[in-house]
């Protein structure tokens, strides 16, 4: 699994020092890459479980990769391309565990794929490659396909993680099909590409997304996911258990808020009687003021959930009950305002000087009691290029406005495949008692500048400081469940050396 882990790695590329040609017209080439990466989070905190725990502080925690790439690339009678990458990651796991895990390593496949083009304006691709629509943006964005609905949770940097910065293509197994309109004006790409990264694996989401440049200086596009609509096992993608099963339970009795540390070990928020809503799994958990349970979960002959309650053994029936998925609909737009072809400035000479922005719904439908709010579902990305008149190749700002009151935890998903939020102990009061102390509230704002610099032809240098959706591996390969940068005063830097040839 480690290995595998590893295939958005070994991402880079470089010039071929190899060709040859045939009666057949084969090109061929032969490049070879490599990085460095060396940085800290100078603030950031560790969690690697639903939240019960304490985070551990990862202040001062140095950060370290290297990664190498060899990719053949190969053209028949100029209309099929091919591509076929390996390469091999060295990583620094945190949190450190023994001396032993102090570096680990692991090979893998950068890209094996294929494109036909049936012309100049269309094409088609299929394999394993990295796929971004979003050009501007260099950390933060490209939010149809590196987010999740249900839970809402977004990703930063490659695909699980593995590369850190210089990479915000979404990469997996997949076909993408390419046409050209109105002279370039107008590029449509349908895309199909399989999960790999976040369970449950290997679900297909067929997507759209199209571009259209007006005039010199506007760009403008958007798109939209079926994410997940192709399910590879059903009954995985739409969990049916009691712990996905939203219910309404009528007639429910009454209980008090119980907040005990010391002796029951029971939290839980009050109710006042009557219709009871919630998820048929927590509903066993709920006591009187001594502690003893009010109802006990149990199936009937027919295999549905019932309720028998302490008190008088009468049987309780959910009225409604709603299994949550894992499907969605999602949808993006973006546009790119190039402010120096508007001032009629030379970008050679003066940079990048660019206005853009990104906005997303990560699922047009609402689903009961952890969704019913679409505004909670919308991530706004704002950024600039800012010209440096040759100092710099690229100085991109970032920033990101977020306002998902639920922790940015994948343990509900990663570890028991549930399109649910990781509340911790799975206990609906003590989330309640975080968010009202404000811990979910710290990391609506995210920001990111990005830097890059040819230093010689070949190499180049890239500096990243962020406040961002990053995550770490342990010696296993398994990214933390939260990113290490949630506090508004969390953030690290990170340099790379990056060079090919």
């Amino acid at each position: 699994m480690k290995s595998f882990m590893c295939l958005a790695a070994c991402l880079i590329s470089g010039r071929s020092f190899a060709e040859e040609s045939g009666p057949n017209k084969i090109e061929r080439k032969v490049s070879v890459g490599g990085f460095v990466d060396a940085g800290q989070i100078i603030q950031g905190s560790l969690i690697n479980d639903d939240g019960s725990g304490a985070p551990k502080r990862q202040d001062r925690t140095f950060l370290s990769r290297d990664g190498v790439a060899l990719t053949y690339s190969g053209v028949l009678n100029e209309n099929l391309h091919m591509n076929i990458g390996v390469g091999g990651l060295f990583w620094k796991p945190i949190p450190e565990t023994t001396p032993v895990s102090r570096i680990q390593f692991g090979p893998g496949i950068s890209e094996a794929s294929a494109q036909y083009d049936f012309s100049p304006r269309l094409n088609l691709k299929f394999g394993f490659f990295g796929y971004d629509y979003n050009p501007d943006a260099k950390n933060l964005g490209e939010y149809l396909l590196r987010s999740e609905a249900y839970p809402t949770i977004i990703h930063t940097a490659g695909p699980g993680g593995w590369v850190w910065m210089n990479e915000y293509k979404y990469k997996s197994m997949g076909a993408k099909l390419s046409w050209d309109l109105l002279d370039g004006a107008l590029r449509q790409d349908f895309l199909i590409f399989s999960e790999f990264w976040e369970a449950p694996f290997f679900d297909f989401s067929p997507s759209y997304v199209a571009t259209a440049k007006i005039g010199k200086a506007l760009e403008i596009g958007g798109g939209f996911s079926l994410h997940r609509w192709i399910p590879i096992k059903p009954s995985v993608t739409t969990p049916t258990t009691a712990a996905n099963a939203y219910v309404e339970v009528d007639s429910f009795p009454a209980f008090p808020a119980i907040n005990d540390d010391t002796l029951l070990f029971i939290h839980q928020l009050a109710f006042s009687g009557g219709t009871l809503k919630g998820m048929g799994n927590q509903i066993g958990t709920y006591a009187d003021s001594f502690g003893t349970p009010l109802a006990t979960k149990m199936t009937d002959a027919q295999g549905r959930m019932i309720y028998v309650l302490t008190s008088n053994g009468d049987t309780l029936r959910p009225k409604v009950s709603t299994a949550l998925t894992f499907k969605a609909i999602k949808v993006m737009a973006r546009a790119s305002l190039n402010l120096g072809g508007l001032l009629s400035m030379e970008e050679k000479n003066s940079g990048s000087f660019k206005l853009f922005t990104e906005v997303a719904v990560l699922g047009i439908e609402n689903q009961p009691y952890f969704y019913d709010k679409i505004q909670q579902r919308i991530p706004v990305m704002l950024g600039a290029d800012i010209p440096t008149f040759g100092l710099l190749n690229l100085l991109c700002l970032q920033m990101e406005y977020f306002k998902n009151p639920y922790p940015d935890n994948t343990y509900q998903q990663f570890t028991n495949s549930l399109p649910q939020p990781a509340f911790p102990g799975d206990n609906p009061a003590l989330y309640e008692s975080n968010k009202q102390s404000g811990l979910y509230g710290k990391d609506d704002t995210k920001w990111s500048v990005f830097i890059q610099k040819t230093l010689f032809t070949g190499l180049d240098l890239f500096i990243q400081a962020a406040n961002d959706h990053f995550r770490v591996q342990d010696n296993l390969g398994q990214p933390s469940f939260a990113p290490v940068t949630r506090q508004k005063s969390d953030w690290y830097y990170m340099l790379r050396f990056q060079w090919g040839m």
